[in-house]
């Protein structure tokens, strides 16, 4: 029992420290977007996340613990990963940032799905509920950034002809 707990605290932690990073991360990523709909996902990521972090201290203060995060490397390389993006090239930056925050949706809801199985296996009625909200939020959030990671570039040909046969 006690690596479970081991186990279950080390991943709650890791959980709620990328939670923190997005949402003290957001703001400073949204100075450097020229695209509206990734400022928007930007936005929803921030407002989210800080709800998150609030329920999982909640689950914190259920299993009679202060909340506290430990260190999550994934999601801090990720978030360079985005950042770098983002400011690299404000056009096509866009969907690098997605990229990258798309992967961090992914380590998040594969977080919340272990969280989820092992509450579920060990009768931690209280958190469940919590957690496969923030299961859902996370992935209607990994949903809009696959839209923005993986859309069609535009064909620069294609747009520099097209723009050049208006000028005739």
């Amino acid at each position: 029992m006690q690596e479970f707990e081991r186990v279950y605290m080390r991943t709650l932690r890791h959980i709620y420290d990328t939670e923190k990073q997005l949402g003290s991360s957001m703001a400073a990523l949204t100075a450097s977007i020229g695209d509206l709909r990734l400022l928007n996902a930007l936005r929803e990521i921030e407002t989210q996340s800080r709800l998150q972090a609030q329920r999982i201290e909640v689950i914190f203060r259920e299993l009679y613990l202060e909340p506290r995060g430990e260190a999550s490397w994934a999601a801090t390389a990720l978030l360079r990963d985005a950042w770098e993006a983002c400011t690299a090239n404000r056009n096509e930056g866009t969907r690098g940032c997605a990229a990258a925050l798309l992967a961090i949706k992914r380590y998040e809801i594969t977080l919340y799905e272990a969280l989820l199985r092992w509450s579920e296996d060990y009768a931690f009625d209280e958190v469940i509920p919590d957690i496969r909200r923030s299961i859902a939020e996370e992935l209607v959030q990994a949903s809009i950034l696959s839209e923005l990671a993986f859309e069609a570039a535009p064909d620069r040909a294609a747009l520099a002809q097209g723009s050049s046969g208006a000028l005739h």
